[in-house]
């Protein structure tokens, strides 16, 4: 995903200065792998299909942000580089980022203080985290769109004869304002909260949160977390996780140790459980020969 975020010069000197994950080539070479290996299964058997110079290039970018989780190499570098058209190039990292391989945000330009160019965070990279913590992002609210189109659901049409004399379809925006006030500042219970959201979480969270839309957002963050994680089974396999991350944020906050707020500890809560269990995912995976994985390249 693409955040509107631009680092100032401290952020991006202090980036650059920071130590870095690999002391030396063997395990820089091991994380590029990992990184690179998490692209392939992305990629599928597609990868091996795509030109010479477009592998070369996503290899680049992976061994550029195997030191400290992040790579600022343009698309017209790499492009260059390996003789591919700089849209092909963008095309590809689109693809990275709306799967959730890496996050984009940008330098500040140093003709005017619009975007200047990108900066690439590796989502799989042990730095991930701290980069998020570090630079404040906020990744729910880019996930929101996705996750309201995900689960739009269609209302059922009401039998009762006075809502039928006005069909919806043909209601003005006017007209909507006389059955649904927007312009009142009303906040929704919990009791109408979307049927997709698992009662486990709900149960969870509602002693602590007693409006509809803060749930809502809370889960949208499992949802985010969750499809960052790559893990195998879906969201509402994954509730016994998300309430773990709840009720471990609750009691830091109990403690006073979070010093940003609710939601984005929760999130870097949820984050830490769900890699823990994608690495316990992909050990069973590889110990049965089943599900054995012939592109891991680390084998």
């Amino acid at each position: 995903m693409t955040i509107s975020r631009i680092l100032t010069t401290e952020e991006f000197n202090h980036m650059q200065a920071h130590e870095s994950y690999t002391e030396n080539r063997p395990q820089h070479q091991s994380m590029k792998r990992k990184l690179l290996k998490e692209i392939i299964q992305l990629y599928g058997d597609k990868y091996y299909r795509l030109h010479d110079g477009t592998r070369k290039a996503i290899d680049r970018l992976c061994w550029f942000g195997a030191e400290k989780g992040f790579c600022f190499s343009g698309s017209t570098y790499l492009g260059k580089t390996y003789k591919k058209a700089k849209g092909t190039i963008d095309s590809h990292l689109t693809e990275l980022r709306r799967q959730g391989q890496i996050v984009t945000v940008y330098r500040r330009c140093t003709t005017n203080n619009g975007k200047g160019n990108p900066v690439h965070l590796f989502v799989h990279h042990p730095y991930f985290n701290h980069w998020v913590n570090y630079l404040q992002l906020d990744l729910t609210s880019h996930f929101e769109a996705d996750f309201e189109a995900e689960n739009d659901e269609t209302p059922c049409e009401s039998k009762d004869e006075e809502v039928k004399k006005i069909p919806t379809y043909n209601l003005t925006l006017k007209d909507l304002n006389k059955y649904i006030r927007k312009d009142i500042d009303i906040k929704l219970s919990t009791d109408y909260l979307p049927s997709f959201i698992p009662t486990p979480f709900k149960e969870a969270v509602q002693p602590f949160f007693n409006y509809a839309d803060d749930i809502y957002q809370l889960w949208g963050k499992v949802r985010l977390a969750h499809k960052i994680s790559r893990l195998e089974k879906p969201a509402e396999e994954s509730v016994s996780i998300a309430v773990q991350a709840f009720k471990e944020t609750v009691f830091a906050y109990k403690r006073n140790r979070i010093k940003t707020t609710f939601e984005a500890y929760f999130f870097g809560t949820l984050r830490g459980l769900f890699a823990a269990e994608r690495r316990r995912e992909v050990q069973r995976n590889k110990s049965n020969p089943l599900f054995y994985n012939f592109l891991d390249l680390d084998a």
